[in-house]
């Protein structure tokens, strides 16, 4: 295994670029691996095996395909040896007309030139829908009177070759004697374009021409089973560190810049974010997200959704019901974000950044082996500032609406080079401070004006939340046979702060959480490559168990004309959740795939809570368990290399439970549970210039939990009624040309209540647009890379249009449609040196991000951030 400094990730993306492939994961650690000996050559499973040793999760067919690619734009160069054996190496040469030829018994390769030749090879290419640049080519042969013979793909090539002359070449003052130019041209056609298209040998190379320009396949490893993403059975989209990096994301608030069919907001404040997907929405449930948030496995807190994105590979958006493949209850879908794992070769990335009002951004992450071939460690470190825009004059500030964040994490891997099993730790805290739950009126939100009394007493005159969360958590895994046994426990501790003004009250709380989790799953491995009997099948099956403890003290005090307690309470809530799970796929053919699975929950609740509301008591204490059983069926089928289609059907579920916020005797009723089944159909297209998905779908869920009866603060969480929702969402990229790609993503819904029971906050409500849900999404995007000199520019471009949409269930509350403008200019000056301006809504739209009515005193709401402008710089090495 190779000892050298790993090339940055920076360099290898710089290199992409510069010739127009399109950087991903795959590539990117395919490429590290070669520029870390540019002049040695290398067979692809050496370079899969150096891969995997350092806990890559890639398959050997990337990493021929991957070769290939790079191969056929000029990157690698290639030889291969007397058993048909192809290996690889940088193209270190400058671009020229030059061409080499290497003699068996040539100590150097001999240059010679011949532009006819050049012409006739372009054109055999360009027939079979390829492009030949001005990167140099090199022909091995064994001897110069060796009549190489012509692959049965290219068996007319020679009767077309037009005669030459033989002649005469020199190294230096080194005359060469002559040789045919015909017999040159024949072999450098033959070997060449055997090269180009792969048809050389059946196990390093690839049979369709397609699937060489195909992007190298996607592992979603939220599959449990490590599937590609062609071979999935459901909705996905995945983005890599560099989309993200690209669209300057920095927290799971702000990923919707990058998956267009997910709307991301806040309630009030960070600690409560609502995501909404497939108008599946946690709208006005804000301790419950709609979309489960995982991180390395570990399930996270819902209110620690919002978080800092540290040392992320990729993220994953696996869309509908997850019950049958994860632990914790997934009805809306699940968020797996997967992190960097250390491993033999170190790496440093830091970044720093400065933005509008005052902005910053600072971090720092390195890994590397502390024992080599034994023992590994990663630390990240991240601090950012991000201000607000809303101004107040009773407060004095006009940056109101921002947060702050310190983040960490360090991890320790131990896995033995050549080890069935190894073993993880992490641990982690963040922490974050803002000023976000400030509020203008509803119909003056483009003042960002603050509402605050101007009479209000300085000592209320504070905005402040904050929550810091601890979380740890201990791996294992062990391969053996076809299967990998895994085995995750995770703790989770956070506290929150909270307290603002509203109108003449002020209210504050505080919340301890506690969760604990355990899960022991055993998946079969993806299949290795070149397997004689191909696997009839494949399965996940897994136990899993959790523990969610919360204390919380509640105070709401009118301040004005005098101080007045209202409400005064403290309570405490306790979840317990058991849960086994499995999900089979039988491979029926080579094209086509049934899918099935099982879930079987028992879910516990219990509530304790007393208090004084204006002068009188109240307390409740109760508890209640249910049993859930969930099913999930599916079917995929290839029509095509580059085209599979698939249908699915999956049930999903939130647990009953009580109001974790209760103000009266009726929060000891609690709720039941939220049940849903999800159908989609969809399609997913992989070529050499287009890559494209579309799903149709529609979503049932009964007894939707939702805040029933009383006023703003007041709230009972209950079983509200029916929703049902229709839709379709798309995803599409289009590499227009080596340097310009091009991309449309976006979804059209229509959820509605298909029946709501009357309550005091909203009567009549059947057919109502559920809350939060867009009726469409669209985002086009263009980016390009330009070559400038010896340096590449990325400039991008995207504009984002959300459909209109309310905020209440009574749909008083309403949005209008609105279109954001995203721009960015990257720029690497060195190798190792990126640096990036940026502008987030480039027009200072405005628009609500929140909205609630608060009874006789009026309709209140949270207003977007606008133009943002910044710039950050990245060193890698």
């Amino acid at each position: 295994m190779r000892k050298a400094i790993k090339p940055s990730y920076l360099e290898a993306r710089n290199r992409l670029d510069a010739i127009g492939l399109k950087p991903t994961l795959a590539r990117i650690t395919v490429l590290q691996v070669l520029l870390e000996a540019p002049e040695h050559w290398s067979n692809a499973r050496d370079v899969y095996k150096d891969l995997t040793q350092r806990g890559e999760v890639i398959s050997l067919s990337s990493v021929y395909r991957t070769v290939s690619e790079m191969l056929s734009f000029g990157l690698l160069l290639v030889q291969t040896d007397l058993d048909g054996k192809r290996y690889y190496r940088m193209n270190i040469s400058e671009h020229s007309s030059l061409h080499w030829v290497h003699y068996k018994d040539a100590e150097q390769p001999l240059p010679f030139f011949d532009e006819t030749l050049r012409e006739r090879l372009a054109e055999v290419l360009f027939s079979a829908g390829l492009s030949l640049d001005d990167t140099p080519i090199t022909v091995h042969v064994a001897s110069s009177q060796l009549d190489i013979p012509t692959p049965s793909c290219l068996a007319s090539i020679g009767a077309h070759l037009r005669p030459s002359s033989a002649e005469h070449f020199s190294i230096g003052d080194n005359p060469m004697p002559p040789f045919r130019l015909r017999l040159l041209s024949y072999a450098l056609i033959s070997l060449t374009a055997v090269g180009c298209l792969g048809a050389a040998h059946a196990q390093d190379s690839l049979q369709n021409e397609d699937d060489v320009y195909a992007l190298t396949p996607v592992v979603v490893s939220g599959s449990k089973r490590n599937e590609t993403l062609e071979r999935f059975n459901g909705a996905v989209s995945v983005a890599d560190r560099f989309v993200l990096e690209d669209a300057q994301v920095e927290s799971t608030l702000e990923l919707d810049r990058v998956f267009p069919e997910l709307y991301m907001s806040h309630s009030a404040t960070f600690l409560f974010p609502i995501i909404t997907l497939r108008g599946v929405t946690s709208a006005q449930d804000f301790y419950n997200p709609a979309l489960t948030v995982y991180v390395d496995g570990v399930p996270q807190l819902p209110i620690f959704a919002a978080q800092s994105l540290l040392g992320v590979e990729q993220v994953e958006l696996l869309k509908g019901p997850q019950g049958t493949l994860y632990g914790k209850s997934a009805q809306g879908g699940v968020l797996n974000i997967v992190t960097h794992k250390p491993n033999n070769t170190p790496e440093f990335v830091a970044r720093g950044g400065v933005s509008s009002r005052g902005g910053y951004q600072l971090q720092a992450e390195g890994s590397g082996p502390l024992v080599q071939d034994l023992l590994y460690g990663s630390v990240s470190l991240l601090t950012n500032d991000v201000n607000g825009d809303v101004r107040s004059d009773v407060i004095g500030s006009n940056r109101l609406g921002g947060v702050r964040s310190r983040a960490g994490n360090a991890k320790l891997r131990l896995a033995p080079t050549g080890s069935p099993w190894e073993l993880g730790l992490s641990a982690g805290r963040d922490c974050a401070t803002g000023d976000q739950e400030v509020y203008t009126l509803y119909d003056d939100y483009k003042s960002r004006r603050a509402y605050v009394l101007p009479d209000l007493p300085h000592a209320y005159r504070d905005f402040y939340q904050r929550r810091c969360a601890n979380s740890f958590s201990a791996t294992g895994q062990y391969d053996f046979d076809i299967w990998r046994l895994s085995v995750i426990a995770s703790s989770q501790r956070a506290d929150t702060t909270r307290r603002w003004p509203l109108d003449a009250y002020f209210p504050q709380f505080a919340e301890d959480w506690k969760q604990n989790t355990q899960e022991v799953r055993i998946a079969t491995r993806r299949a290795e490559d070149g397997e004689q009997q191909p696997r009839a099948w494949d399965a996940v099956f897994g136990l899993y168990r959790q523990e969610v403890d919360l204390s919380r003290g509640y105070q709401f005090d009118m301040v004005l004309p005098s101080f007045y307690r209202v409400v005064d309470s403290n309570s405490s809530n306790r979840s317990e959740s058991l849960a086994g799970y499995g999900d089979v796929t039988w491979h029926l053919t080579s094209k086509l795939d049934l899918t099935t699975g099982l879930r079987f929950s028992r879910d516990e609740a219990r509530t304790s809570f007393q208090g004084d509301q204006m002068g009188t008591a109240f307390q409740g204490r109760a508890s209640g368990s249910q049993n859930t059983w969930l099913g999930h069926i599916a079917a995929g089928y290839q029509f095509a290399p580059q085209w599979r289609g698939y249908v699915n059907v999956a049930q999903g579920y939130k647990p009953l439970g009580y109001n974790l916020a209760p103000s009266n005797v009726e929060d000891a009723k609690g709720y039941g549970r939220e049940r849903s089944i999800s159908y989609e159909a969809g399609v997913r297209y992989t070529g050499r210039d287009v890559r494209a998905s579309m799903a149709l779908y529609r979503v049932d869920s009964k007894d939707v939990q939702l805040y029933g009866d009383g006023d703003f603060g007041y709230q009972t969480l209950k079983n509200v009624g029916d929703t049902r929702s229709l839709g379709v969402e798309f995803n599409t990229e289009w590499d227009v040309s080596r340097q310009l790609t091009l991309s449309a993503g976006g979804f059209i819904n229509d959820a509605t209540f298909r029946r709501f029971e009357d309550s005091s906050t909203c009567t009549g409500c059947k057919d109502n647009d559920v809350p939060m849900a867009p009726r469409y999404g669209l985002t086009l995007s263009a980016k390009g890379n330009v070559p400038v000199g010896q340096t590449i520019l990325r400039p991008q471009l995207t504009v984002r249009r959300t459909g209109a949409h309310y905020f209440d269930s009574a749909n008083t509350l309403r949005q209008s449609a609105y279109t954001l403008v995203d721009a960015g200019l990257a720029w690497s000056p060195t190798s190792n040196l990126e640096l990036m301006l940026y502008a987030h809504n480039l027009t200072d739209k405005a628009y609500r991000s929140y909205g609630f009515s608060y009874g006789a005193t009026g309709n209140f709401a949270q207003v977007a951030p606008g133009r943002t402008v910044g710039l950050t710089a990245t060193y890698a090495y």
